[in-house]
């Protein structure tokens, strides 16, 4: 079996584990969506473990196609990733171009998800920052937050937010 042969098989089987494992955090990442919307912290430490299990799937994969890079690199090959080394083994687009596409596409999905979540993190240590100075204030003093009435739109200080920043 010559190499270009057996590189299409390795290529194949990481592009279709790679989809495995994207679909798993894509999985995760809605799973925890969820559960930042409606906070159950025992169901959120729950899925910690989850998470950590994709991370190592997709360890393994990303060792497994450093390896296929390398194979690539001691046949003379010299590309940066498995899309270049399609493209010069493989001039004619066949079933590599589909699965990079969906690992692409795959891949978009996933940032927005990440950022999702992250946001409604943000959201949610705003909010109980917002907490916090009202309870250091006992919400009598001025808040970084609202402005008075009668004020300029700009707070120029206050409670607890400014005095920790």
């Amino acid at each position: 079996m010559n190499f270009e042969m057996a590189i299409e098989h390795e290529i194949i089987t990481f592009l279709n584990q790679l989809a495995a494992v994207q679909e798993k955090i894509l999985d995760v990442l809605k799973k925890k969506q969820l559960l930042l919307v409606k906070p159950d912290k025992e169901s959120l430490a729950s899925i910690t473990a989850e998470e950590e299990n994709t991370l190592i799937s997709l360890q393994k994969s990303l060792d497994y196609r450093e390896k296929i890079l390398k194979s690539a690199e001691k046949q003379g090959y010299n590309v940066d990733s498995i899309q270049m080394l399609c493209e010069q083994i493989f001039p004619k687009p066949s079933e590599w171009r589909r699965l990079v596409n969906a690992a692409q596409n795959r891949n978009k999905q996933i940032r927005y998800l990440a950022l999702a979540n992250w946001t409604v993190s943000q959201k949610s240590l705003i909010h109980l920052t917002q907490i916090l100075e009202i309870i250091e204030t006992r919400g009598q003093g001025k808040t970084t937050y609202k402005p008075q009435k009668g004020k300029d739109s700009h707070s120029s200080g206050g409670g607890f937010v400014d005095r920790v920043a």
